[in-house]
């Protein structure tokens, strides 16, 4: 450079308070950042910001008149300087919690309040009606302040007026459903319009705003009514605001992504000096004021890449001209990636994030001192937001394995950790000269449901098949838990042509609350023969023996080889013996655990299972036969003690009942990359039932969403389905991803892996505490979690407090007591909430209160991947 470097001061006698005050609220969100990693940095950061907002405060006045041309018509202040002194204290108040920032916020406000905020529209003030609610950017903080002091008002009636309705208001006049009157439009394409000048920083910054206000949202469990019955919750705004993230990385009708090194294609011609010129390493010697015009006018593509910019974007109409010419449409700002950054953490794409925060270094000399603090301030903001959860995966983990000790039936090795748990149920099997000793309870009480046990332990298995690296230290634990599961399958399976089916008479135990120590119910065995068949539980056993194999594979071959043969023998009796255990075993089975969807999911997955695990044409064959010939389209779920048919079950139903999307995305890793002919039906499904999932799909729906975010099906327990279908979402992202695959769910939806992983986490999160409740789901994790939960071991005293047998109804009185459990089952994931989100901590409401192992085991892959995540 070889023009002016003029220095443009604001003072007492010629103030500047937007200035001044941006430079304030930039200083106090960034010390907010830094609290933790550097407390000193951030102290002196706040210290400043307070400073130079009195300053501001003090000597009112606008920088346009007083450093002139240092401003105008460059960034001249249209909007007035009271929207930056009320933003700089909003921000302060939120980095201080000194109340005469909140009173300034308050008292000032009514500043605001005027209808008609000007705005810089290609270099004249132009009056925009309810501006108060709805602007946003460089110039006007209106619509930030609204949304950012949301965020401690939003359940205060006393406080909340005016910012949560202008909020709201600001809300309803963006999102296309809403009848109000809007504040902007939209191209063809879809993509947020207002007028004016390098119309991305409004998509940017809009949208930063609306996935914050979501979280906000989420956090008070409240909804936006914006009018003729249109009410608007948290996942509305999330998912309008991945289509304009979607649009900017290239879908969008040119195909085009509109930041630079992303995607294949994207501007070749930004309108940025250091961008067109050759760099100092190509053109080492000095180059005068016109020297690079030369450059400039040239048709080449830049000569250096200013990856990571999102530059001005496209036309009204979709249309964009990739030239240095036309600087409203290719000329990137430190503003329009700012709030992009919070965003893109969001929806958690890595890459695209780097690179969003790769270009703020490059950009940083260009911009006046004003535009880089909004820049800044609005990183830090991005930051506050992004950070405001961050869970322990592997505290998570660790507990949602050692539950399972918890859940030990049989007599316990010198190895538990749970030690309130005592030896239980040493005289299983006597009534049959078995020894049934082992396996586990399936959830509150003291049965051992080999149907359910039996999928837990598929499901742990292939939690550790998938994820075994990133288990770390609890890769010995969840082995033990997998082989606790196996050494009592193979007890079951030990007299030839016969499979156990049930320990312990259901009736009889759901009548007594007792300790599993205790039980003086009926310790039934009831088993499955060739005469009275249960081809769904034998076929489950034999998928948890197949599976399980191939776990023990390195570190037990002798062990592997024996579960795999078995595998294969109680297939085979599965499969030649046809019949459902509900006929055979009558109320051992139901009202419990009927198998209502029949029992040719389970032979197909037990099948598959085998063909993974042994390689063998013969189980393959059998797989893809039986597939076409004995699938239906409609599966049957229990709900509420009823069958309910569910027209697509094929593709969306998986649990311990139905194992059909199970079936479709475990075949779909050895399909993935073959021809079209050979993955039909299997690949379609699976790629069917993920758009079945995903709130931003066209397709219909196989879940609803909470207010807050969770997946839901009908039926008790929902957690169970939270954890399978998140299992499924999160294996499938990771063999999309080995193949280099994306998913087409129509109407320009198209989901990468990345999407799959980042909507598995907000699952995880949820139930870790990232809720309307803020309450952790698992017991033992977090702060808050569910402290009276429906389970015989966990709410009455353990044998060492209370060492006397106790018989059926003695422990009553636990039961029906307010206090909390005397003993945490830690790591117990319980049912969970209602679909709106509410959760009653009572041992009386077995549907959100009682754990079970089938909630638990799926979880643990999902809980190793994002602990260490592997791929």
């Amino acid at each position: 450079m070889d023009t002016p470097r003029t220095s443009y001061v604001v003072t007492k006698e010629n103030p500047g308070s937007e200035l001044s005050a941006e430079i304030a609220a930039a200083l106090a969100a960034s010390s907010i950042v830094f609290q933790q990693s550097d407390k000193a940095y951030s102290t002196l950061l706040l210290t400043r910001a307070t400073q130079v907002f009195a300053f501001a405060d003090q000597y009112r006045g606008s920088y346009n008149t007083s450093i002139g041309a240092g401003a105008c018509p460059f960034y001249c202040d249209f909007s007035g300087y009271m929207d930056e002194l009320i933003w700089g204290a909003s921000w302060l108040y939120k980095a201080t919690k000194a109340a005469g920032y909140w009173k300034y916020v308050k008292d000032n406000i009514h500043y605001l309040e005027s209808n008609t905020v000007l705005r810089n529209i290609n270099g004249d003030p132009v009056p925009f009606v309810g501006g108060d609610s709805t602007e946003f950017g460089w110039d006007c903080k209106h619509a930030g302040i609204n949304i950012l002091v949301s965020q401690w008002v939003m359940t205060d009636p006393a406080e909340s007026n005016p910012f949560v309705p202008k909020a709201d208001q600001l809300i309803c006049s963006i999102l296309p459903e809403s009848p109000a009157p809007k504040s902007v439009t939209f191209s063809p394409g879809g993509l947020l319009f207002k007028a004016g000048y390098c119309n991305l920083q409004h998509t940017t910054s809009l949208s930063f705003l609306l996935l914050v206000y979501s979280q906000y949202l989420k956090g008070a469990n409240r909804t936006i009514y914006c009018g003729n019955n249109v009410v608007l919750g948290p996942a509305n705004l999330v998912d309008f605001t991945r289509k304009q993230v979607d649009y900017i990385l290239g879908n969008n009708p040119l195909g085009m992504s509109y930041m630079v090194g992303y995607g294949t294609k994207f501007p070749q011609r930004v309108h940025h000096r250091a961008s067109v010129v050759p760099s100092m390493d190509n053109h080492p010697q000095l180059m005068k004021c016109h020297d690079g015009d030369q450059y400039f006018k040239s048709e080449a593509p830049n000569q250096n890449l200013l990856v990571g910019a999102v530059i001005g974007g496209p036309a009204e109409n979709d249309t964009f001209e990739d030239s240095r010419y036309n600087p409203g449409q290719s000329e990137p700002v430190t503003y329009n990636n700012a709030p992009f950054v919070g965003v893109l953490a969001f929806f958690k794409d890595l890459e695209i994030l780097q690179m969003s925060i790769l270009v703020m270094s490059s950009s940083s000399s260009k911009q006046p001192l004003r535009l880089l603090m909004v820049a800044v301030g609005m990183l830090a903001m991005a930051a506050v937001v992004s950070s405001a959860v961050q869970h322990n995966y592997a505290d998570a983990l660790s507990k949602s394995i050692l539950f399972f000790e918890g859940q030990r039936s049989g007599r316990l090795p010198h190895t538990q950790r749970m030690k309130w748990r005592k030896d239980s149920a040493l005289r299983d099997g006597l009534d049959v000269n078995m020894d049934l000793t082992g396996g586990y309870y399936d959830a509150g009480d003291n049965v051992k449901f080999n149907f359910p046990m039996a999928f837990s332990t598929t499901m742990l298995s292939w939690s550790v098949i998938e994820f075994r690296k990133s288990m770390g230290s609890e890769l010995p634990h969840a082995l033990e838990a997998i082989r606790w599961g196996t050494d009592y399958l193979l007890k079951c399976t030990s007299v030839r042509d016969s499979v156990v089916a049930v320990v312990g008479d259901p009736s009889g135990d759901h009548t007594c609350w007792q300790r599993p120590e205790d039980m003086t119910t009926p310790r039934t065995s009831y088993i499955v023969t060739t005469q009275k068949p249960g081809s769904e539980v034998a076929a489950e056993i034999a998928a948890a023996l197949a599976a399980s194999s191939m776990v023990f594979r390195r570190s037990d071959n002798a062990y592997s080889r024996s579960l795999l043969k078995r595998a294969r023998q109680v297939f085979a009796f599965a499969n030649k013996y046809r019949g459902s255990y509900n006929d055979s075993i009558g109320s051992g089975a139901c009202p419990f655990y009927c198998d209502i969807s029949g029992y040719k999911d389970e032979l197909i997955w037990g099948a598959a299972w085998l063909c993974k695990a042994t390689k063998s044409p013969k189980y393959w064959n059998y797989v893809k036969q039986n597939t076409m010939n004995s699938v239906s389209h409609v599966v049957l779920r229990k709900v509420e003690g009823q069958a309910v048919a569910y027209y697509g079950g094929d593709v969306t139903e998986f649990g311990w009942d139905a194992k059909h999307a199970g079936i479709n995305v475990l075949v779909s890793k050895w399909l993935m990359r073959h021809p079209a002919a050979e993955s039909n039906p299997f690949i379609a499904k699976a790629n069917g039932f993920i758009c079945s999932i995903l709130p931003e799909s066209p397709t219909p729906k196989s879940v609803t969403y909470s207010p807050g975010g969770l997946l839901f099906k009908p039926g008790s327990s929902n957690l169970q389905h939270t954890t399978a279908l998140s299992f499924l979402l999160l294996v499938y992202a990771r063999y999309m991803t080995a193949a280099s695959k994306v998913v087409n769910c129509g109407n320009n939806v198209v989901v990468k892996p990345a999407r799959l992983v980042e909507f598995t986490k907000g699952q995880v999160d949820y139930i870790l505490g990232s809720n309307p409740n803020r309450m952790s789901y698992m017991v033992g994790y977090g702060t808050r979690f569910p402290q009276k939960i429906h389970h015989r071991g966990s709410v009455i005293p353990s044998m060492d407090k209370l060492p006397q047998h106790m018989q059926c109804h003695e422990a009553d009185m636990y039961f029906k007591a307010q206090t909390p459990d005397p003993n945490f089952l830690i790591g117990a994931v319980v049912g969970g909430p209602a679909e709106d989100d509410t959760f009653e901590d009572s041992r009386y409401n077995v549907a959100q209160s009682e754990p079970t192992t089938y909630i638990n085991a799926p979880l643990v892959g999902v809980l190793a991947h994002f602990k260490s995540p592997s791929f």
